[in-house]
């Protein structure tokens, strides 16, 4: 019994011994492990450090960035309400000479439509009459048997017809014209 036990005794150590060397191997692979890790917290700690001013020049500019907009966002919201006030006053202005208008035609159209009336009568009784007055003057022509005096007033009547047409033609213009502004 005794030498089962040696031979366990014997077996134990070299199994302590294995797994001894065994631990050794593995803490010497974690030691490895550990430095590869350490020199990649390394490696990016001086990234970092290479990144944090430019993080801080971006943050900075990104703040700058943030006020400027700020401030053009008060100026169109102060343009927006200028422009406002402004639209309000040309608003005002159109309607106060919209009113002014309807108030100048409503005081002046009736007088100068009666005007024009008038004026249209006057010119239609002064063609009438001239126009009359042709025909007797032609009849009174005609009853004279005395032919000298024919030939004058033919042509005293021919210089007076050609007035009266003149006198027509300038008073259908009139009306024609007055007609216009009726219309």
């Amino acid at each position: 019994m005794e030498e089962t036990l040696q031979i366990t005794q014997l077996i134990t150590n070299i199994i302590i011994i294995l797994l001894f060397t065994g631990l050794v191997i593995l803490v010497f692979g974690l030691i490895k492990q550990a430095k590869k890790i350490t020199e990649k917290i390394d490696d990016f700690s001086r990234d970092l450090s290479d990144i944090k001013p430019k993080v801080s020049d971006s943050i900075d500019k990104i703040n700058s960035l943030t006020e400027n907009v700020n401030k053009i966002a008060i100026k169109v919201n102060d343009n927006v309400d200028v422009l406002g006030t402004v639209v309000d006053k040309v608003k005002d202005t159109a309607e106060s000479v919209i009113a002014f208008e309807k108030k100048i035609q409503s005081t002046i159209e009736p007088p100068v439509m009666e005007t024009l009336n008038t004026v249209t009568a006057v010119s239609a009784g002064i063609k009438t009459f001239i126009d009359s007055w042709k025909k007797n003057k032609s009849v009174t022509i005609r009853m004279n048997n005395n032919k000298q005096r024919e030939s004058e007033l033919g042509i005293k009547l021919e210089d007076l017809e050609n007035s009266t047409e003149d006198v027509n033609k300038e008073l259908d213009e009139v009306n024609s014209r007055l007609t216009d502004l009726q219309k």
